[in-house]
């Protein structure tokens, strides 16, 4: 295995959405009760983890200069307001910070692309304070589309218009951007890499790289046991052979389809 293929590999980058309060009615694996959360944050703490940025990530990356210490990246895609008001607590007892992806058309709205389970986003100023404080922020896109169902000139508008919003609501650069749903392809890297994006966060499907930083989902179904496994070099080995059955076999293939077309028929996401 080649040096920056070994670091994406054993450098664990997690992927959180919500961290509500334990008493919150969870309706997804997504919904992360805080309670289990710092458990995480604790096991991490406890087993002489440190947090690291994804600049961070990505500058050893490029350098070649490789630590021997176990680090983390942590991720928080679409920008939930309970970010601030329950998980970032939690952060801040801890010293670690994070990245949040936001999606530039919806800051201080209701997200609508988790069906059922509207729940409010951060707001402009909320976002300037977690600024202060040192969190960091990526794009999610303006809208939170099924990128690969888009035409180029969208994609390329969802990810031209969400990095320049962003970045004129933050008075900063936006490097990075996390892809919803994890979906992407050789295609939309390139055209992430034209909109002026450095890095790009997936999770584990296609092939890793600059463009398709795999993550690890970290879901309320987690055990702790399962947690520490994912942090593990041997998880991303496993979810590697997953990704090889799922994408490059014929009976993935058609599963996909089959997946596809049933969003389609639910009424999830349209037929292009």
């Amino acid at each position: 295995m080649e040096a920056h293929s070994f670091y994406l590999a054993s450098t664990p980058i997690l992927v959180y959405h919500q961290v509500a309060s334990d008493t919150m009615l969870a309706h997804s694996a997504y919904i992360m009760p805080v309670s289990q959360f710092e458990c995480q944050m604790r096991y991490l703490h406890d087993s002489g983890y440190r947090c690291i940025t994804l600049m961070e990530y990505l500058q050893s990356l490029s350098s070649g200069s490789f630590s021997q210490e176990k680090m983390f990246v942590l991720t928080f895609d679409d920008g939930y307001e309970n970010f601030l008001t329950v998980a970032y607590p939690v952060l801040r007892r801890y010293g670690f910070t994070a990245t949040v992806f936001l999606v530039a058309d919806y800051i201080g709205e209701l997200n609508c692309w988790d069906k059922g389970m509207k729940a409010p986003l951060l707001g402009r100023d909320q976002i300037r304070e977690l600024r202060d404080a040192g969190i960091s922020f990526g794009s999610h896109t303006s809208t939170h589309p099924h990128l690969p169902d888009l035409s180029s000139e969208q994609t390329r508008d969802e990810l031209v218009r969400s990095k320049k919003r962003l970045e004129a609501a933050l008075d900063q650069e936006i490097p990075f951007l996390a892809y919803p749903y994890g979906e992407s392809n050789s295609r939309i890297w390139k055209i992430a890499s034209e909109a002026g994006y450095i890095g790009a966060c997936g999770v584990i499907t296609g092939k890793s790289g600059r463009y398709n930083l795999w993550r690890r989902p970290c879901e309320s179904t987690d055990s702790l046991l399962l947690f520490g496994f994912k942090l593990k070099i041997w998880y991303s080995w496993y979810l590697s052979l997953l990704r090889w059955a799922r994408e490059d076999t014929f009976v993935g293939h058609h599963l996909r389809k089959f997946r596809k077309e049933r969003r389609f028929n639910e009424g999830i996401e349209p037929r292009i």
